[in-house]
């Protein structure tokens, strides 16, 4: 069976090589701080979007 689609996120096992504390931007929440990392999973804490777990390629540094 094949599935046919666009892929809209990639995942790396680095995180991206963002770090606790690295501040970010991300197109929906807007700016924000790393509060953990795991694998490519990040949990920001957002300015004005509070806590939010979002994926490492869905965020930029700042």
């Amino acid at each position: 069976m094949t599935i046919e689609g666009t892929l809209v996120a990639a995942s790396t096992a680095e995180g991206a090589g963002l770090e606790v504390g690295q501040r970010v931007f991300h197109q929906k929440f807007g700016y924000g701080r790393v509060a953990a990392v795991d694998g490519n999973k990040l949990t920001v804490d957002f300015e004005k979007a509070g806590r939010k777990k979002v994926v490492d390629t869905f965020v930029e540094r700042v």
